[in-house]
């Protein structure tokens, strides 16, 4: 099935969730990928971009860099109340990636919590070329 609109999908997995991700590109994957993440945990339509955070990483590959990058938006949350919306990448590499991250504090009044996400893993991890682009896929520790 062919769907230019398609960015991702949430997949079953026994206890925890996935994640298949669709891009042209790997810049178009680490975006298409965190808002996903962030439509697990909330509602990200009702998240405004008020507070912006710079976030820097760099790994062995892009499947790494693609779970530290969730890792960190994950980070974000949960030490900082901090819901992302926008996802602004300067610069990424099968190994680097520099992104500046919009959102806000949570809100419980304005947000409801819709997944607890504990973590990306390894369990199932792949980038790989397909027609038209790029598909991944991650499995969430929820």
């Amino acid at each position: 099935m062919k769907n230019k609109l398609r960015r991702f999908e949430i997949i079953e997995h026994t206890a925890d969730i996935g994640l298949k991700i669709y891009a042209k590109n790997l810049k178009g994957i680490f975006v298409n990928a965190a808002t996903g993440l962030l439509s697990l945990v909330t509602d990200i339509r009702k998240v405004s971009a008020k507070k912006s955070i710079k976030i820097n990483l760099k790994e062995e590959n892009r499947e790494e860099l693609l779970v530290s990058w969730l890792n960190e938006l994950i980070f974000q949350f949960s030490a900082h109340n901090f819901l992302a919306k926008q996802f602004k990448i300067k610069k990424i590499m099968d190994n680097l990636i520099s992104a500046d991250v919009r959102g806000e504090k949570i809100d419980l009044a304005k947000h409801k919590i819709l997944t607890e996400i504990k973590a990306a893993t390894y369990h199932d991890l792949e980038i790989k070329n397909i027609a038209g682009g790029l598909e991944a896929k991650v499995i969430l520790d929820t």
